[in-house]
């Protein structure tokens, strides 16, 4: 699943949110809303993309600004230098999932192939 972060040209917002397919989701929301929607930056989350998104949400919910109307209405927040913490914290979490997806696999291919 991805865990994305879209800006908006017309609202002047960022959108955090999570698809399947990241290309269809996108062109669902820049459909829906006015102006247009960009990819600001995608994580594949391996695990708990919900659970990362939510953290998000609560962190930056100060900065919460949903819309009247569109897909994903309510996931907006206003735009602000916290973007950047946003997405590190993100890239941080995701890192850390492949970390414990691979690890695992990692060590039993040393064990089992020499």
């Amino acid at each position: 699943m991805y865990l994305y972060f879209l800006t908006s040209t017309h609202h002047r917002r960022y959108k955090i949110g999570l698809g399947w397919h990241l290309y269809r989701r996108h062109k669902q929301v820049d459909k829906t809303t006015k102006g247009r929607q960009r990819v600001l930056v995608a994580f594949i989350m391996p695990l708990g993309a919900r659970w990362a998104e939510t953290l998000l949400h609560r962190r930056y919910k100060r900065f919460h600004a949903p819309l009247k109307y569109g897909s994903g209405r309510t996931e907006w927040f206003k735009r602000g230098a916290w973007i950047a913490e946003a997405v590190v914290i993100a890239g941080g979490i995701c890192l850390g999932q492949w970390a414990i997806v691979w690890t695992p696999i990692y060590i039993i291919l040393l064990i089992f192939v020499r």
